[in-house]
């Protein structure tokens, strides 16, 4: 049971304070903390809060222990709960090259949301982009839930900064270009033949993500049935392929395929199995769909520079290879696919992140309701 008092003090300087006192026993010793308050009425209330968090179990007894200290066993301790290495590289990164610079010297207690306040500043005049700074404050946020949660701090001051909002930062982004269909009817027609043009067309007639069509297998795909599953995505970390589930349920998905699209699969599978052949490589050395002149499978990042020569030869503009992405949600919007459909069929979160991101290629759906409504009052009697 805590208890405490409050005293003035006079420091030799002459200077005098009010002291708010309160100990305790814990492990079978006592303990204290005292806090300093230019009036007796501060320091009053400050002794009934302090007492008040004891009763109720939330007291944070006072620690010096500083941000940077903190880290590396928080980081370690996400390890051990199985968080993904790209998750882990994204929390490492943030800390080590915007936080830890900062505020590591700072000591969790002592952290003020107006701290988090002034770093998401400079960083955004330091030329970060609004995402990558909103990405720093969700990693911080998520730093400091844990510390609340485990009684080193009082609360998450990270909840009360004032952090670029994910809606702005996306809308703020890097700039999505999309093809219109000619263009890419273009590119498609232009690589007729490629050794990348199943996994280019797949991508433009699926919305798969990158690391989603590299590793893809044979076992995922239902070419009689003209659908895919995705059950992984290959990603580099430091210099190494890794696989995983996808990060997310509604990441694992079913894909069906138009008719063109598995024809040319049923082809590429052809030809691989004939390199595998002229290699002697066994046809169960790897499942991999996509794969390199020796039938080791590519690599996520070699892919992006052959796309971009590709799209640069077939004179339409050159757009990143994610951006095949977003030409097939915009096209499948524009030709009146149901939001929820395209959602799904994209592996998004939610349907409301599906109209936030593409929202405005279906600007003629305003005019359709606005005249379905006025339709709807006609067809009432006077």
């Amino acid at each position: 049971m805590a208890s405490g008092t409050v005293y003035r003090r006079v420091l030799a300087s002459g200077t005098a304070s009010w002291v708010a006192h309160v100990t305790w026993q814990e492990g079978g010793k006592r303990r204290q903390t005292k806090r300093s308050f230019d009036t007796k009425k501060q320091a009053q209330a400050a002794l009934t809060e302090l007492l008040s968090a004891h009763q109720t179990g939330t007291f944070v007894a006072p620690s010096r222990l500083t941000l940077s200290e903190f880290v590396e066993p928080w980081l370690a301790s996400l390890e051990n709960q199985g968080r993904k290495p790209t998750t882990m590289r994204g929390y490492r990164g943030a800390h080590r090259r915007h936080v830890i610079p900062a505020l590591g010297r700072t000591p969790l207690q002592d952290l003020r949301a107006s701290d988090l306040d002034a770093l998401y500043a400079s960083l955004l005049r330091g030329g970060l982009s609004m995402m990558s700074v909103h990405h720093v404050h969700a990693v911080l946020n998520k730093m400091l839930h844990d510390a609340e949660r485990k009684g080193l701090v009082s609360r998450n001051v990270a909840r009360l900064a004032n952090a670029p909002s994910l809606t702005t930062a996306r809308a703020r982004g890097p700039e999505m270009r999309v093809w219109t269909p000619a263009e890419l009817a273009r590119f498609l027609a232009s690589i007729a033949g490629n050794r990348n043009e199943a996994l280019f067309r797949l991508m433009a007639m699926t919305g798969l993500r990158r690391g989603e069509a590299v590793g893809l297998r044979w076992s995922d795909v239902q070419l009689d049935k003209h659908r895919l599953t995705v059950r992984q995505a290959a990603t580099v970390i430091d210099g190494d392929e890794r696989v995983d589930a996808p990060k997310t349920r509604r990441s694992r998905r079913v894909i069906d395929l138009d008719d063109d699209t598995t024809a040319l699969l049923h082809r590429h599978r052809a030809r691989q199995r004939g390199l595998y052949l002229r290699l002697g490589v066994s046809a169960s050395a790897s499942d991999r769909v996509f794969t390199n002149e020796i039938g080791d499978p590519i690599r996520p990042d070699s892919i992006g520079q052959a796309f971009r020569r590709l799209a640069t030869a077939a004179d339409v503009p050159v757009i990143r290879l994610h951006d095949l992405r977003h030409t097939h949600a915009s096209h499948l919007l524009m030709a009146g696919i149901n939001v929820k459909v395209v959602s799904e069929r994209l592996g998004h979160a939610s349907v409301s992140f599906t109209l936030d991101t593409y929202g405005h290629v279906m600007p003629g759906q305003q005019a359709e309701a606005a005249a379905a409504a006025a339709a709807l009052l006609g067809d009432l009697p006077g």
